[in-house]
């Protein structure tokens, strides 16, 4: 419950600033906007469509990047940190906490993409062939990679914002971050048809590992004596 609150005070704070909104908005309209705006969209082979519904997946998934770029560097500009941590709050929690704030908006955010452009494909390629394409097993596995891409980031991301001094830093790396996701995201687009299954079946056994790794170093870095010794 008390990880459910730290949560909710989190995604509060996100989504009180505007730019967080318009962000967002922006990452769920480009991969419509990019399939209007193509003029050999309506001839183009499925995995066509797949490209552009996995970029409406993954997309909006990067918001979590700059919520979890905040987790600690803005409690400390904040001077909230040293309060928190003398909650009566386990280290578990303010972590758990802290991860279901980063990722519950971003998973929102991505079922609400794809569920657009699939409307929106759907009056750009017929409702029948997206249906075809675009069917329930589909949506579900895509919302399941957003939710596994989403997990990476924020741990990642939480760990080095405990690292950084200031929350500007934490934003500048969490740039970064963001840039090489959407050079990341456009470069296995152009190839995803000739990935093997048994090697994106490797991947992503490899980044549950990395997850796993990620939560526990961000579980240390939260732990009450580490955190103080860094203020």
């Amino acid at each position: 419950m008390k990880a459910l609150l730290l949560a909710r005070r989190e995604i509060v704070e996100q989504y009180s600033d505007r730019a967080s909104i318009v962000r967002a908005l922006f990452l769920i309209a480009l991969p419509i906007a990019l399939i209007q705006l193509n003029r050999s969209a309506a001839g183009a082979p499925n995995e066509f469509i797949l490209v552009f519904a996995l970029q409406a997946a993954l997309l909006p998934a990067a918001t979590a990047i700059n919520a979890a770029a905040g987790s600690f560097a803005a409690e400390k500009e904040a001077q909230t940190l040293v309060p928190l941590l003398a909650a009566p709050i386990r280290d578990i929690e303010i972590v758990a906490g802290k991860l279901i704030g980063v990722m519950a908006p971003a998973a929102a955010l991505s079922i609400v993409s794809l569920l657009t452009f699939y409307a929106a494909a759907s009056q750009r390629f017929g409702a029948a062939r997206i249906a075809e394409v675009l069917d329930p097993v589909t949506i579900a596995e895509l919302f399941g990679l957003s939710v596994l891409f989403i997990l990476s980031l924020g741990s990642w991301v939480m760990v080095v914002s405990a690292r950084v001094p200031s929350q500007r830093a934490a934003q500048q790396i969490a740039g970064l971050v963001l840039a090489g996701v959407v050079v990341g995201l456009t470069a296995i687009s152009s190839v995803i048809g000739n990935i093997p299954t048994g090697l994106i079946a490797g991947g992503v056994v490899a980044v549950l590992l990395s997850d796993l790794v990620a939560l526990q170093l961000a579980q240390r870095l939260w732990n009450r004596e580490e955190a103080v010794a860094r203020l």
